[in-house]
């Protein structure tokens, strides 16, 4: 998450980001000298931001929305035809969706999961899949984790990633 919003943001920017959500978002996007634009969502609504909640926040700053679903910390999944109207909105204004699907395999009473990026190729080419091992593999704290990303986000990332940290652990690899 850190290294693809330090790929894509910049001081001045903001990044649209739903509550209630994981606490480190903000802290995140404050790294980057970006500001964070809290936008509520509800129990009502299924604790899932509404494409004209999303249409709302977008201000001419407006460089990326945070998704999380399935949801840290309600557990709410995002319906496709909400994930639909979200895709449709990031197209028209071009914001890029960083879409943290780490909780992808942990789905229960009925939800179906949706992939972002599947939403098409238009939503494909400004989506930034992040996922890992830790949620659904129970292995928190062997950071193992991966992006999917357009090509120059992956290379900013990469370039990140190779000054930060040389790899992970043989352990951890196997």
């Amino acid at each position: 998450l850190h290294n693809a919003l330090v790929a894509c943001c910049e001081p001045g920017d903001e990044v649209i980001i739903p509550t209630p959500y994981w606490v480190s978002y903000s802290a995140l996007v404050e790294l980057t000298g970006a500001t964070p634009v809290m936008v509520e969502t509800t129990e009502k609504e299924g604790f899932c931001l509404s494409p004209e909640k999303f249409r709302a926040a977008i201000t001419k700053k407006t460089r990326l929305i945070m998704l999380n679903s399935p949801s840290n910390p309600t557990g709410g999944v995002y319906p496709v035809k909400t994930l639909e109207g979200l895709a449709k909105v990031a197209v028209e204004k071009d914001i890029i969706v960083l879409s943290d699907e780490i909780y992808d395999k942990l789905i229960y009473s009925g939800h179906t999961f949706k992939s972002f990026a599947a939403l098409g190729e238009e939503v494909k080419q400004r989506t930034i899949i992040v996922n890992g091992v830790s949620k659904a593999y129970a292995m928190t704290g062997w950071r193992i984790g991966w992006t999917l990303a357009p090509e120059n986000v992956s290379a900013a990332i990469n370039k990140l990633q190779s000054q930060q940290t040389s790899n992970p652990c043989s352990v951890s690899q196997y």
